[in-house]
């Protein structure tokens, strides 16, 4: 049940050699904020200046990309369309899927599945992310609980912004996304990760 996103590097399957230090990195989400953080370091580095890319769909404009970041099963759909090189991919981190709910708010138990079920059937409003985790919560968990057709109505995918957002003023009572998306966002608190199982 512990679902796992591996954050990967790919380079593009016909990539033109650079000669300066200049690179294109698109990124998804979840390595956004260690990307923010890299940033300064590699500016400080090299004298080179940065545009920040948050959508890997830019692949699919044509755009000359060096890097790209993102969800396991994304990239490896990227590979498979042949807008990467295979052999290229490379493991960062491992990123859990997390539940969240407004800073101050009561912590649902999501300890174990039984618990996590009791919890979103109970939940007022659920919100998850139009990403890979987020599909992977509406197509494969939520149905595997056996619930997913009691919880659809009062569901809602946040698309382009982080779940966070929205839990943190209220418009959702709890919310799921890989939980170094969750992190740098206030006025929530971080219940925890999905239960193994």
């Amino acid at each position: 049940m512990r679902p796992i996103f591996s954050i990967i590097i790919a380079t593009l399957l016909f990539v033109v050699p650079v000669c300066a230090a200049e690179i294109n990195v698109v990124t998804s989400g979840a390595f956004t904020a260690a990307y923010m953080e890299l940033v300064p370091i590699y500016e400080r580095e090299t004298q080179m200046g940065t545009t920040i890319n948050a959508i890997p769909v830019r692949l699919n404009r044509g755009e000359s990309i060096d890097v790209v970041s993102m969800a396991a099963p994304a990239l490896d759909q990227l590979i498979e369309e042949g807008k990467l090189r295979a052999g290229s991919r490379v493991e960062l981190v491992r990123s859990l899927i997390g539940m969240a709910v407004k800073a101050g708010a009561p912590k649902p138990d999501v300890s174990t599945v039984d618990a996590l079920k009791r919890t979103l059937l109970t939940a007022k409003s659920i919100a998850y992310s139009d990403s890979a985790s987020g599909v992977y919560l509406a197509t494969v968990l939520f149905p595997k609980l056996g619930i997913w057709d009691q919880i659809k109505s009062k569901s809602r995918k946040i698309e382009a912004d982080p779940v966070g957002g929205v839990v943190a003023t209220g418009e959702v009572e709890i919310g799921f996304q890989q939980i170094s998306e969750l992190r740098p966002v206030k006025g929530i608190d971080i219940v925890g990760e999905l239960p193994p199982g």
